[in-house]
């Protein structure tokens, strides 16, 4: 009777380690990848995994209905334009899709950030939350350079003993961590100014959030000690 009556009044008790979970899902997509990147249904069920992980993110971490009803509703074109592409490869597809794709997790992203930095005290699931945007962040990114290639082929490329390869999601998903953490590997170029400029802002982004979160964890650490 305790523990349902704490529940009642406190209904965040409910959403305990809700960046514990995002954060597993998370990692779990990207260690299960390579086994569902092939055409057809593997690709389809794999980014319906990604949006359910996704839209319960929002709503773990929002007690506003709109805002995860946002994310739902950018979430559905989103999912369908994706199973027809996996079906139906063709750049008229790719465009929309992806755009709707990064308005999700842009939302998605936002939401999350908003929950860590709102955090009144350090505890481990904040710190699971903080590691979460950080891997989202890259995701985001991702799906950016993706629509880059799709627009134009050229813009990133692969070295020259894969010159024939098209770059594709998984390549894009490795390119972006690679930029976001600033490791520098040279197998992947980005050739034009707007992929350029993309993985300026990557890196920058990547690099500012780490020293803003520090300093916000250890504000909040010391206050909470005070």
């Amino acid at each position: 009777m305790t523990v349902m009556r704490t529940t009642l009044e406190n209904p965040s008790v409910i959403r305990q380690g809700k960046f514990f979970y995002v954060f597993l899902c998370q990692v779990l997509l990207l260690v299960v990848f390579p086994y569902l990147k092939q055409p057809g249904l593997p690709l389809v069920l794999f980014r319906l995994l990604v949006a359910a992980v996704f839209v319960s993110g929002v709503y773990a971490v929002n007690d506003k209905r709109a805002q995860w009803m946002t994310a739902l509703a950018l979430a559905i074109p989103a999912v369908a334009l994706n199973i027809v592409f996996a079906f139906r490869p063709d750049p008229q597809i790719a465009v929309p899709m992806l755009i709707f794709t990064i308005l999700f997790l842009v939302l998605t992203l936002v939401s999350l950030l908003q929950a860590v930095v709102r955090a009144e005290r350090v505890t481990h699931d904040t710190i699971y939350g903080a590691l979460s945007v950080y891997l989202l962040m890259a995701i985001t990114w991702a799906a950016a350079y993706s629509l880059l290639v799709t627009i134009h082929p050229g813009a990133i490329v692969m070295d020259a003993a894969r010159q024939n390869h098209k770059m594709d999601w998984s390549d894009c998903v490795f390119y972006s961590f690679v930029a976001l953490t600033s490791q520098g590997n040279g197998d992947i170029v980005a050739m034009t100014a707007q992929a350029r400029s993309l993985s300026i802002l990557e890196a920058v982004s990547g690099t500012m959030y780490v020293a803003i979160l520090v300093a916000r964890l250890v504000s909040l650490y010391s206050s909470g000690k005070s």
